[in-house]
């Protein structure tokens, strides 16, 4: 990673359906190459998501040049990424903290090692 790196964790929930469920995970093995360019070229430069029961957790490491606002408008004008989100929106739902009309929602760091 470059030397400006930031770090999110966000939550999201997925669907109670096994087979939605299933369908949500073969669908991240291998992503759509479009999806994957996108990420990388708006300065994300790793993302991890981990799975509990329905609870989802990403972990999104950026640099410097990722801006949640431009980000966010150059996803909603990219018709691949439109249409992958609502691929995942039918596996996915909103977590009973999240606010109307948002997916994925920060978490708050409660505790860090480091500064202990």
């Amino acid at each position: 990673m470059s030397g400006a790196s930031r770090r999110y964790c966000l939550a999201l929930d997925l669907v109670d359906d096994a087979e939605k469920i299933a369908e949500y995970q073969r669908l991240h093995q291998r992503i759509w190459p479009e999806v994957a360019q996108h990420l990388r070229q708006h300065g994300i430069e790793n993302m991890e998501i981990y799975r509990l029961g329905t609870r989802l957790f990403m972990l999104m490491e950026v640099n410097d040049r990722f801006n949640t606002q431009d980000f966010a408008q150059a996803s909603e004008q990219d018709p691949h990424i439109q249409r992958w989100e609502a691929l995942m929106w039918q596996c996915q739902q909103p977590t009973p903290w999240t606010p109307e009309g948002e997916k994925w929602v920060a978490m708050a760091r409660i505790f860090s090692l480091q500064d202990q």
